[in-house]
Formats: C-alpha cells, sequence, structure tokens
C-alpha cells in the first residue's frame, strides 16, 4: 500500500472549447477545421498551423465524431513515454494494462521521440491521459492542465502534479543506498548511468550530491553512457570507470542491467567481486536474484505502481462525474544487501 498519501483536491475545467471556438479564433469556418482535423492533406500547410495553434491555445479536444461536426464520447486512454522497450517501463505496463482491462476503452502509447507527438494526443481525443516515466514539457503540462484532461503520472515525484502522481521516494532510494555503502567503510564512491527518464535521474542525481557532501565525500565520480540500458551498457561503463578512475571502492549503477552487465565484464576480466571492487545496482529485477555474485540493490515497486496507477484511473473514470484530481501516492523502495 502507499507509504504517502497526499490531501486530493479535484480540478475541473473552465468549460470546453468548441469547434466553433477555434474557428473563431482561427479566423476560418468550422467545415475548415474539421476538414484540417479529418484530412490534414486537404488544407494548406499555413492554414493547418493557425488551427493547430488555436486548438493548443483554447486546449480544444476533437472527439472521434467532431471531424464530422457532431460530438461523440471517447474511448481512448493515452499513455505518453520515451521508451517501451525499458525493462522497467515494460513491468509497469504490464499491471497497469491488467487493472485497466475492466474498462470498455482502447489503449494507445504515444512516444515522446515523436516531435508531433502533442498534435497526435489531441487527434485521439483522449478521456484520460498517463505519463510513463515521462515529464511534460511546459507548452504540453498547460495544455493538459487547460483541457481538465483525467491525467495520472507514473514515476518520477512532480513538484506540480497535473493529476494523480504515483512515484517513488528516489531521494530515499538513493539516501539509504549510499549511508549503507558509507556505513561498510567505502569512500571512493562512483556513479554509472545511462539513458534513462530524466525527471528521475536528476532527483537521483540531486539525493546523491546531497548526501555524500553531508558526509564529505567527493559527489563527482560519476560516468554517463548516451546509449540506453542494456547488458553491454554495463559492460562498457565497467570499463570506462577502470580506465578513468583506476583505483575505486564501490560502482553504483542506476540500473540492475547494467549493474549485471558490469558483473558479466568483471567475470570476463578475471576481476573478484567484492574482493576487488564492489558493485551494488537499482531496481530489483529478477536478474539481479540471479547474478554471481548476487547483486545488491534497491528494489523499486515497479509492478505495484502500474496497479495503482490503474486502480485509481479506474475509479476516476467509472465516477458518475469524472473529474481530474491531484494527488500524490509515494510508493517505499527497500535496501536488498546480497554478495556483490
Amino acid at each position: 500500500m502507499p507509504s504517502n498519501s497526499h490531501p486530493t483536491r479535484a480540478r475541473r475545467s473552465t468549460g470546453k472549447a468548441t469547434l466553433a471556438d477555434v474557428a473563431r479564433m482561427a479566423g476560418v469556418g468550422q467545415m475548415t477545421v474539421s476538414r484540417a482535423i479529418r484530412t490534414p492533406k486537404l488544407v494548406s500547410e499555413q492554414l493547418r498551423e493557425k488551427i493547430q495553434q488555436a486548438i493548443q491555445q483554447l486546449a480544444y479536444i476533437p472527439n472521434a465524431t467532431a471531424r464530422d461536426l457532431a460530438s461523440a464520447s471517447s474511448r481512448n486512454i493515452v499513455i505518453i513515454t520515451s521508451s517501451i522497450t525499458s525493462t522497467e517501463n515494460t513491468l509497469i505496463l504490464a499491471t497497469l494494462q491488467k487493472e485497466l482491462q475492466i474498462l470498455d476503452m482502447q489503449l494507445i502509447i504515444l512516444l515522446a521521440t515523436n516531435k508531433d507527438w502533442l498534435k497526435e494526443l489531441i487527434n485521439h481525443s483522449p478521456a484520460a491521459i498517463i505519463s510513463l516515466n515521462f515529464k511534460f514539457p511546459k507548452a504540453e503540462a498547460d495544455w493538459i492542465k487547460t483541457s481538465g484532461t483525467i491525467c495520472i503520472e507514473i514515476g518520477a515525484t512532480q513538484k506540480d502534479p497535473l493529476g494523480i502522481n504515483v512515484c517513488i521516494d528516489s531521494k530515499s532510494a538513493i539516501q539509504n543506498m549510499l549511508c549503507f555503502l558509507i556505513g561498510k567503510g567505502y569512500r571512493e564512491i562512483g556513479l554509472l548511468s545511462a539513458k534513462q527518464d530524466l525527471a528521475i535521474f536528476q532527483q537521483y542525481l540531486e539525493s546523491w550530491h546531497t548526501t555524500l557532501l553531508a558526509k564529505y565525500i567527493n559527489p563527482h565520480l560519476m560516468l554517463h553512457c548516451a546509449e540506453p540500458i542494456s547488458f553491454s551498457s554495463g559492460a562498457k561503463l565497467l570499463n570506462d570507470a577502470l580506465l578513468t578512475w583506476g583505483r575505486i571502492d564501490v560502482l553504483v549503477f542506476l540500473s540492475d542491467e547494467l549493474a549485471c552487465g558490469a558483473l558479466f565484464e568483471a567475470h570476463r576480466k578475471h576481476l573478484s567481486i567484492p574482493n576487488d571492487f564492489s558493485i551494488v545496482g537499482l531496481g530489483g529485477l529478477n536478474v539481479s536474484s540471479v547474478s554471481h555474485p548476487r547483486l545488491t540493490t534497491i528494489h523499486i515497486p515497479y509492478e505495484q505502481l502500474g496497479t495503482i496507477a490503474g486502480q485509481k484511473l479506474v475509479e476516476l473514470l467509472q465516477s458518475d462525474t469524472p473529474v481530474n484530481q491531484i494527488e500524490i501516492i509515494e510508493l517505499p523502495t527497500k535496501l536488498i544487501v546480497r554478495d556483490s
């Protein structure tokens, strides 16, 4: 169950914008707006851009038949994420989908790597929006706020949540790991990371710096790989660390996959872990319990994040008057001490 649930308050839209409102702002007819939404190739690029600006400014949500100047109730739930292949997101999605099966609605996943994802989001006329380990840029966040669309944010703790924020206590996750390592006598502590969600990465870094500085330990031993998280990225980071730092007490990887990749590479190099140096991970993935040596890690409740987010969304959508709510549900992490 959640360890920390902040008070809930409802946010209602100030009024749904209509097709006529968009047409009036863009200075065109309603049929032109409908055509730009339904078959954009039939409208000039300059006019499409003008209509799109009006749609975004008014937070207009075209529904399934507004494209034909009618009205309908949306059956779409749109998930925004920067990756559908990462192990962490896969675990969250699996339990999220399981909870949402009770709804007769379509799940649509949009990759934020596509620069036009907001236009796609608007055209899908979402009944609800879910961000998965992704922080909305300001313009997109403003559109969601104005539209009043139900929003669930999964992953990092949001300072100004757009809806229900189901997150982990990232600060204590890093803090607990570092205090454990320092208590074991480690002083040369290196942080290694790869491409991942920027919001939660920044929170990990903030906790890393504040915790080590408070203990008078150098917080600047850090290496980053621009490639996605994988075993091979972990192996590369280990080699880079050995070349860059030489002597090190412990390597902290911001992913169990990276840490296990480093363990595999250390074994290939005939290095003895933890005798030569220690390796720890983050995530509590299954692979961490079967690696050799078994990996010390921080367990992140990925499945529970998806379950709670799904339950909350079902609760909102099945209410008599669905309305967006602001709430932060922060789940605890757990240090798992093993052999590495």
